[in-house]
């Protein structure tokens, strides 16, 4: 079946393979994205004060990184979810993780990756949200959390420089997007790319049309209970952009607390060539919920 190879085809460790996905149409691939079957879950409470709810995503219940997030949030509840491999995707995890942290009738629901080490005492985050009224709430802004993103409609020759740059500067993001861009984006109705705003600079003037812009909450954000109903995340998204989406539909009820946490780059899925040949999937799916109508 389509959906079987699919499967093997983006689970290999070998990008060439990888890259194969694309040469399916984009109704095809958003399926298969869709009916991708659920990793085996396990989850971790360490029992804490329960007013806020830390969810944390992780590889290993018991790693120095989880131990590690789940000090950096103490005197806080904390549910651990863990899934990994080839089927792991961190928008399940989040949910089934938010769905159990609910349980306990929670004010917010804080939601974080396990690679945090900490700044400011969670006294501070509290602090902050003790006159929040908003449905979403981002920490002070960092590479990963809380910072600008554009969707971009490129020009051609921007694409050939941006691969180029993305070569020669070793950057696979720039490398990797802009090739599958131009080779693929056409027939797989990829309309715009996202883009991290610091990572383009002055570049972006040139880079083609603007089609939107927002600060993207990232690795780090805290719900509202008031906005918590059924699933907070798309679960097609594999490992990317869930966020962005998130934030587009948030973008009106939320607001930037003075909340400093520090995350390490890569630390979950790596920052090589092979992770960008598969979030490119995520490119694809969201341009099909943006774009399709107005195409």
């Amino acid at each position: 079946m389509e959906l079987d190879r699919l499967e093997r085809l983006f689970s290999s460790e070998d990008p060439r393979e990888v890259e194969k996905v694309y040469s399916f149409d984009r109704d095809t691939i958003v399926k298969w994205m869709k009916e991708r079957p659920s990793p085996e879950f396990r989850v971790k409470e360490v029992e804490g004060d329960e007013e806020v709810v830390v969810v944390i995503p992780t590889a290993d219940l018991k790693g120095d990184k989880a131990r590690e997030a789940s000090s950096v949030f103490s005197p806080l509840h904390v549910v651990l979810v863990e899934s990994k491999g080839p089927l792991f995707n961190y928008s399940k995890s989040v949910n089934l993780g938010i769905m159990k942290a609910m349980e306990r009738s929670p004010k917010w629901v804080v939601v974080s990756n396990d690679d945090v080490h900490g700044r400011d005492n969670v006294s501070k985050l509290l602090d902050g949200l003790s006159t929040s009224t908003k449905g979403m709430v981002m920490a002070s802004p960092s590479f990963y959390h809380t910072y600008k993103v554009s969707l971009i409609e490129m020009k051609p020759y921007f694409l050939k420089g941006m691969n180029l740059i993305g070569k020669i500067g070793r950057l696979p993001p720039a490398e990797v997007y802009s090739y599958l861009a131009m080779r693929y984006g056409g027939r797989l109705g990829v309309k715009t790319l996202t883009v991290i705003d610091s990572m383009l600079g002055p570049m972006k003037r040139i880079a083609g049309e603007v089609k939107d812009s927002l600060v993207n909450v990232g690795s780090f954000m805290v719900l509202n209970r008031r906005v918590i109903n059924g699933n907070v995340l798309d679960e097609t998204f594999v490992n990317g952009y869930e966020d962005v989406y998130l934030s587009m539909k948030m973008r009106d009820d939320c607001e930037v607390i003075d909340f400093k946490i520090d995350e390490e780059r890569g630390a979950s899925l790596g920052f090589g060539k092979l992770r960008f040949f598969k979030s490119f999937v995520n490119e694809v799916y969201l341009n099909s919920l943006l774009w399709t109508k107005t195409s």
